[in-house]
């Protein structure tokens, strides 16, 4: 029995090794916002205000995107990779644009904290902050 977990495990292991990084990727995002949104809180409500109900919507959500990029990846590997190859060359497009989409869900929400916070907009604040990088160099 032991032997068969082992063996169902390396190959679930060997058959997702092309998107680990973007799984990574999906849930390093989620963690980001996970601490974006507890700083905000903290600095609104104080510690009173963090809610358990509000961290498990996070174990929802990173199971959501994980199992999401999971079935696109293996539609796209197993159905439409025919379909796919014929107009492009990019490897597990569909499977690249739905984990974007999730970065970009994350940043937009990681911006909404900061800007509740400072009052400040964090892509202004980040592109200032490279700007007098530039600046600085020169």
């Amino acid at each position: 029995m032991k032997t068969y977990f082992t063996t169902l495990l390396a190959s679930l292991t060997a058959l997702l090794t092309p998107i680990k990084p973007l799984i990574l990727m999906a849930f390093f995002a989620i963690v980001l916002d996970t601490y974006f949104g507890i700083w905000k809180t903290v600095r609104l409500k104080g510690w009173a205000g963090v809610r358990s109900r509000r961290l498990s919507d996070t174990i929802t959500k990173s199971l959501l995107y994980v199992g999401a990029i999971i079935v696109i990846f293996l539609a796209e590997k197993y159905i439409l990779f025919d379909v796919f190859q014929s107009y492009t060359s990019v490897e597990f497009m569909l499977t690249k644009l739905f984990t974007l989409f999730c970065l970009m869900t994350e940043v937009k929400s990681m911006s909404e904290s900061y800007k509740e916070v400072t009052g400040k907009n964090l892509w202004r604040a980040f592109f200032m902050f490279v700007q007098r990088t530039r600046e600085n160099r020169k």
